[in-house]
């Protein structure tokens, strides 16, 4: 999928004026944007119905969610019966102004996955997708902040997205961070800037960035890809099991200590935490996890396959051994003599960790494919390929 928000200018100056600092509105930037979303993707994607479940399926209507069972009805499917969104319900509820939210979207098809795939070789985050369709004039959620990132493509119809002046510092998805929607609309602050979406445009939203929406026109589609980035508490969770292998950390408290007796625990703790945890080996699973942090998004290539042909895995057990001017396969323990006409596909198999049907073929156009077919049977047989 061709898009040009990743050319050198933009990684230059979003880097330099806005990643992790300031919201970054950018027109008319996604090419090919009805290949990756639009209205009829969208049916088609909600017309499968075991996609869905109440977890990635969210109905709002003005900043409150719809129950599931508002708008779900019980399916009889081959491993059971299970509560799926109900086609007519669900209609009826957008009707009257309903928002969807889908969630994980990020791996419905190739287009939205080149875009979460671009955007984590960008930041170097995890990259997840949601979509939001709303309605005109229907608010799904107030003024809030995400826990990441976020680059908000739109697809469909308009948006018009409120900026206010506050960036809540560094949060996360836990209880200190969850505030009313009273307290979210005080933290918020002024009003800053006003942005309307189009279908091509993006905007990025730092991290903590308070911020809302509203579509001012029905059926406003905008997929927002959030990405997360490895944090020390993160690391803290992966180094678990190094604490408990810590004599002292496992030990008893005595219930009779003193406020003193305490603080000198604390102090031990302390120490006993850089001594733990700075080492040369736990950099290096700092290191590997930052490496590995990003998600693996990977769509199916089936007709590279079929124009590959079969893949076979080559055995590292057998050579070939000369014994005048014949050959032979060996494995230390038996030998067979290789025919003349297979000799030369045999050495060019032998000394590959895989080969394809197209590999050889196209490597040995001069012979027929009688004695190709015939010589890698041969060899699939003896499990010299397999």
């Amino acid at each position: 999928m061709n898009t040009n928000i990743f050319d050198e200018t933009f990684n230059k100056d979003f880097f330099l004026n806005n990643f992790g600092k300031k919201y970054l509105y950018k027109k008319d930037i996604i090419r090919n944007h009805s290949k990756i979303m639009s209205l009829d993707i969208l049916n088609e994607i909600l017309s499968i119905r075991t996609n869905w479940n109440n977890k990635n399926f969210i109905m709002m209507l003005d900043r409150k969610p719809i129950n599931y069972s508002e708008y779900s009805s019980l399916f009889l499917e081959t491993a059971g019966k299970f509560l799926r969104p109900d086609v007519d319900k669900v209609q009826n509820w957008i009707s009257r102004g309903s928002s969807i939210v889908l969630n994980e979207i990020d791996s419905m098809n190739t287009g939205l996955m080149s875009v979460a795939n671009e955007l984590q070789s960008l930041t170097g985050g995890r990259c997840q997708g949601n979509l939001y369709f709303s309605m005109q004039s229907h608010q799904a959620f107030g003024p809030h902040c995400d826990e990441h990132d976020v680059f908000a493509i739109h697809f469909e119809g308009e948006k018009i997205w409120n900026i206010y002046e506050n960036i809540e510092l560094n949060p996360i998805n836990h209880p200190n961070f969850k505030y009313s929607p009273e307290e979210r609309i005080k933290k918020a602050g002024k009003l800053i800037d006003q942005v309307t979406l189009r279908p091509g445009d993006l905007l990025y939203l730092p991290r903590g960035q308070y911020h809302d929406a509203l579509a001012s026109m029905s059926g406003a589609i905008h997929v927002a890809f959030g990405l997360t980035y490895l944090k020390p508490i993160d690391i803290i969770s992966v180094l678990w099991d190094k604490l408990i292998n810590s004599d002292y950390m496992r030990q008893d408290i005595d219930r009779k200590s003193t406020k003193q007796d305490l603080k000198n625990h604390l102090k031990t703790i302390a120490l006993e935490l850089e001594k733990v945890i700075c080492t040369d080996e736990n950099t290096e699973i700092f290191f590997n996890n930052i490496e590995k942090w990003p998600y693996k998004f990977k769509d199916y290539s089936l007709n590279n396959i079929i124009s590959e042909g079969r893949k076979y895995k080559v055995s590292k057990l057998v050579k070939i051994e000369k014994n005048g001017e014949q050959a032979f396969l060996t494995n230390g323990n038996n030998k067979v003599l290789i025919p003349k006409e297979y000799l030369e596909v045999t050495n060019f198999i032998l000394k590959q960790d895989f080969v394809t049907d197209h590999l050889i073929n196209s490597n040995f156009k001069h012979l027929s494919k009688t004695i190709i077919i015939d010589c890698l049977k041969k060899l699939n047989d003896m499990k010299v390929i397999s």
